[in-house]
């Protein structure tokens, strides 16, 4: 069973340096401590309307190499260095570096600063205007027309013997705090309240890249939006800003040494009074992810099954063990560690098959699934939903938790209780989203967005907490903080950092559920 502890508010002075943060960021220390809620984080992307930095060329695009007189994207390698700045350009040549598109659709236009060291030119397009330059300091005036405008730097030209380096565009009114306080302070305050913090989109763990330490992003990185995610380095300080526990994934691909450096950051810079969530990379159970796929061909090559959907199962236990040991030997115990197995709600075959292959559930804590609701809305043929209005629909999905959903959460726990460990979520909540080829189809994308907004959204996530509490469920980490309505799906709690969080029918119930069921020590 995962263990209780009864969680210190305040961080030990001088264990980690907080350059990060600090108490005036908006965050509060004692605001989570009997949180029974976490919620995943979304993605770091220039198009993201979190704003989680001040310093918004951390979530710039990767650079984009353009030639003079050739389409977008043609202008061939770029002459990077270690930390991805660009050394030198050949004639013609010029890098594009995209940010805030569609992160300023909900405000925050204004003076931005743009600071750099080295010499060279900068251009700006999109949404900015140069207000007036100096060398190394540049004042943009940052006004988006539309939520489909952004801003562009271009670096022109370099000298390579003191080339362009270290942009930094600091958003109005952080000039003399930035360095000291890199986080937004209306992220933290939206955030502040979550007792875990999944950083599996921080990580970009879907399909990662990652096998080896050196290839890992820091924060010397010119951006944290390559595909190696967001640095550990600063999920770290946000976890120790916010007395948040961390839930860490790692790749599936990644080898034992970075397996073991990573807990031994983590071990060496986390509050102490923290405990650490830890999974093997995401989702191995879904077919559509390269980690399920690689899964499988190691566990058929291994002979851990004959049947592929076994062997990935059984790979996964596998795996996460190996990983298990390592994190409990680089912490000299489990006492802070919650190791998770993930599994599918609707399967609790995949539970089963992974608990009690070579007896897993001996060194797991928890089993998490995804309960989500109103996932097959999208799915298939979608005339009758289609013919809903958004009330219909909310009543369509409000049964399904009663019924479908509940079986989910009785079965699955049903499992993983007689084994002895603890049900928990990593991701959970509304499903309303076209799948394939429904993903365009405008009309459906416009209901489900409807419902979405509706006042009635709140009860239906009432109703389903309770629900999940009630089936015997612990620790439920929504899915996810901040993110803008589309096609893809309606996933945030929040549409935009400033929305009022009176107009945000789920953040709202997320906020709601924390102050009324609040849990007296923690996992």
């Amino acid at each position: 069973m995962i263990k209780n502890t009864i969680f210190s508010t305040f961080v030990i002075a001088g264990f980690v340096a907080l350059a990060c943060c600090n108490a005036s960021a908006g965050a509060s220390t004692d605001a989570n401590v009997n949180s029974p809620l976490g919620t995943n984080l979304s993605s770091v992307v220039d198009w993201s309307t979190e704003w989680v930095f001040v310093d918004v060329f951390k979530m710039s695009r990767t650079w984009t190499s353009q030639r003079d007189g050739s389409g977008w994207g043609q202008g061939g390698a770029l002459d990077l260095d270690p930390n991805g700045w660009v050394k030198s350009l050949r004639p013609g040549q010029s890098a594009d570096a995209l940010m805030l598109w569609r992160g300023n659709e909900s405000g925050s236009p204004g003076k931005y600063l743009v600071l750099y060291d080295g010499e060279g030119t900068l251009r700006f397009s999109g949404s900015a205007t140069v207000e007036n330059t100096a060398p190394g300091r540049i004042v943009l005036n940052v006004n988006p027309k539309n939520h489909d405008e952004g801003l562009v730097l271009k670096i022109v030209s370099t000298n390579p013997s003191n080339y362009i380096r270290n942009i930094r565009v600091i958003r109005p009114g952080f000039e003399a705090t930035y360095q000291n306080q890199i986080f937004h302070p209306l992220f933290l305050d939206r955030i502040r309240k979550f007792k875990v913090l999944r950083f599996m989109n921080w990580q970009k763990i879907t399909d990662s890249p990652l096998i080896d330490w050196s290839d890992r992003t820091t924060p010397d990185t010119y951006t944290q939006t390559g595909s190696s995610g967001v640095a550990l380095e600063y999920m770290i300080d946000l976890a120790n800003m916010l007395n948040a526990d961390p839930w860490f994934n790692m790749p599936h691909q990644a080898s034992d040494d970075f397996v073991r450096r990573f807990a031994y950051m983590v071990k060496e810079r986390l509050n102490p009074n923290l405990k650490v969530y830890i999974e093997y990379s995401n989702e191995i159970w879904n077919g559509q992810f390269q980690q399920s796929r690689y899964a499988a061909q190691q566990g058929l090559a291994l002979g851990l099954s004959n049947k592929s959907s076994e062997a990935q199962l059984r790979f996964q236990s596998r795996r996460s063990l190996e990983i298990f040991n390592i994190w409990e030997n680089v912490f000299g115990s489990t006492d802070r560690l919650v190791r998770v197995l993930a599994t599918q709600a609707a399967n609790p075959w995949t539970t089963t098959t992974v608990l009690d292959w070579n007896n897993a559930k001996l060194k797991t804590d928890a089993v998490a699934i995804a309960p989500y609701f109103c996932g097959i809305a999208g799915r298939g043929d979608v005339k009758g939903i289609l013919a809903m209005t958004a009330e219909q629909l909310l009543d369509y999905c409000s049964n399904e938790i009663t019924t479908r959903v509940k079986e989910w959460m009785n079965s699955q726990h049903t499992a993983i209780s007689s084994r002895g460990l603890d049900m928990i979520a990593y991701e959970g909540g509304q499903h309303l989203a076209g799948v394939s080829a429904n993903q365009n189809n405008q009309q459906l994308t416009d209901l489900f967005i409807s419902a979405n907004r509706h006042p009635r959204m709140k009860d239906l996530y009432a109703t389903y907490l309770n629900q999940w509490k009630a089936s015997g469920g612990e620790m439920f980490v929504n899915f996810i903080s901040v993110n803008a309505f589309g096609k893809i799906g309606s996933w945030g709690s929040l549409e935009y950092q400033d929305q009022d969080p009176a107009t945000a029918p789920k953040y709202r119930a997320l906020m709601e559920y924390i102050a009324a069921d609040p849990v007296h020590g923690h996992p």
